[in-house]
């Protein structure tokens, strides 16, 4: 194998690694960022109408 065709397997295989590595901590990321979206409670206001029962 010469030099230039093992350079660019190298490059090839860096790239793809670097890839890889991207596209899963970007799944990480947004399932971190859905994971809390769904952690987060928004409170029920009571209805200011009515006034409480006692």
């Amino acid at each position: 194998m010469d030099p230039a065709t093992a350079k660019t397997l190298v490059s090839a295989a860096l790239v793809a690694s670097i890839t890889l590595f991207s596209l899963v901590s970007f799944q990480a990321f947004f399932a971190q960022i859905a994971a809390d979206l769904r952690a987060v409670r928004v409170p029920v206001r009571a209805d200011r109408r009515d006034p409480p029962q006692d």
